[in-house]
C-alpha cells in the first residue's frame, strides 16, 4: 500500500507534467506528437493514482469508524472519480487531427482541464491527507 508521502510524490509528478503539457500548448506551432506523448503520461498517472489512492486512503478512512472521516472520503473520493472522468473526456473531446485544425481552442480548453486537476490535487492537500494522516496514525496507535 502506498504511503501518503508516495501519494503526495505522485501529485507533485501530476503538477509537473501539467506545467509542460501548458508550455507545450502554449507555443505558437502545434506538436500533436509531444501533446499525445505527455496526455497519454499524465493520464497513465492520473488512472492509476486513483486506484492507489481508493486503496490506501479511502479504504483506511472508510475503516476507521469515524462517521465524519467516512463521510469526508467519500465526498472526495466521488470528487477524484469525477476528475478522472473530466481528464477522459477532455482527452476524447481532442484527438491529434482536431488538436492540429484548432490549437489555439486547445489551448484554452487544455489550460481548463488543467487548472481543475490543479484544484482538485490541491483540495486533496488542504483537507484528504491531513485527515488521512490523523485516522491512519489514530489506528496505529
Amino acid at each position: 500500500m502506498p504511503s501518503i508521502s508516495q501519494l503526495c510524490a505522485e501529485h507533485r509528478a501530476l503538477e509537473a507534467h501539467a506545467a509542460q503539457l501548458l508550455r507545450i500548448v502554449s507555443a505558437s506551432v502545434p506538436d500533436t506528437a509531444a501533446v499525445a506523448a505527455m496526455r497519454w503520461t499524465m493520464a497513465q498517472q492520473l488512472f492509476s493514482h486513483c486506484a492507489r489512492k481508493d486503496r490506501a486512503i479511502y479504504e483506511a478512512l472508510r475503516d476507521s469508524g469515524d462517521d465524519a472521516a467516512v463521510e469526508l472520503a467519500e465526498r472526495y473520493r466521488d470528487q477524484h472519480r469525477a476528475l478522472a472522468r473530466s481528464f477522459a473526456a477532455y482527452i476524447d473531446a481532442w484527438p491529434l487531427g482536431r488538436i492540429a485544425c484548432e490549437w489555439e481552442r486547445f489551448g484554452a480548453e487544455s489550460e481548463a482541464a488543467l487548472e481543475a486537476l490543479a484544484a482538485g490535487i490541491a483540495l486533496e492537500k488542504d483537507g484528504l491527507n491531513t485527515l488521512a494522516l490523523h485516522v491512519i496514525e489514530a489506528r496505529a496507535a
